[in-house]
């Protein structure tokens, strides 16, 4: 049976583990979450690296899920060329912010060459990684609704790519169960559905749940991300309705 592992256990990693635990064999690694019989790994710290390789190279594993951004730790290079030595294949979770805003983003859509994350990003590319880039995260404990309460955005009818998180956790089921490793290099995943930040604020003023709100102008260019090359790999990928999912997350507060 092949074995999997999930590197990370934040809001992303901990829910990929709660849904697919059952159905594949998944070994969870995190630097202080202990759940499900998780391994502490601090994959920052060099030596916590190399023991990690050490311990799993002689049995690598037939997939990674890295869900922490590689760009962000001190031994990002040194984590690219170790991750080949244990896995068979390996899939870092990105962003679509790494695109340039051009009317719509795809997979062919030109990056932005001074993102944080680009440099590594190729490299992990270049060591035979694949990268599943999401838009925003959103479902349960993070609710979009909650951004706006905390002034975080603006009422602009500036177009809002979302994705929740159990489309992520179904897209990570396609990833695991593509054994013969057919799917592009990289990929990005949305709902695919129009929303903008005035749409939400108007849903959310007419049932009372926020106050009114004036109108500004977009404060950025505007984009929409087309996810369609991952449900051409992935046929049966499904995607939650924006507005039924707001709705559910706001009765339950």
């Amino acid at each position: 049976m092949s074995k999997h592992a999930i590197l990370g256990l934040g809001y992303t990693g901990l829910r990929i583990l709660e849904s697919l635990n059952d159905e594949f064999r998944i070994t969870s690694f995190s630097r202080k979450t202990t759940v499900s019989n998780s391994k502490i790994y601090d994959f920052g710290d060099e030596e916590s690296v190399r023991k990690f390789v050490g311990e799993y190279e002689n049995s690598p594993f037939d997939s990674l899920i890295i869900t922490f951004p590689l760009h962000s730790v001190p031994t990002k290079y040194l984590l690219a060329e170790a991750f080949s030595k244990v896995s068979r294949r390996k899939w870092l979770l990105g962003t679509t912010s790494i695109y340039r805003r051009e009317g719509e983003i795809r997979e062919s859509t030109p990056k932005n060459l001074e993102h944080e994350r680009f440099e590594i990003e190729e490299k992990f590319l270049e060591s035979g990684g694949k990268i599943l880039r999401l838009s925003g995260i959103y479902g349960p404990f993070r609710n979009p609704a909650d951004w706006i309460r905390k002034g975080l955005v603006r009422k602009s009818k500036r177009q809002l790519n979302l994705c929740h998180i159990s489309d992520i956790t179904e897209a990570v089921r396609g990833i695991l169960s593509d054994f013969e490793d057919k799917l592009p290099s990289e990929l990005v995943l949305s709902d695919n559905q129009w929303h903008t930040w005035w749409e939400i604020f108007q849903f959310l003023e007419e049932k009372g749940r926020i106050s009114n709100y004036p109108e500004v102008e977009p404060d950025r260019e505007d984009a929409f991300v087309d996810s369609g090359l991952i449900r051409k790999f992935l046929p049966g990928l499904q995607t939650k309705d924006f507005w039924r999912e707001l709705e559910k997350l706001e009765e339950s507060l």
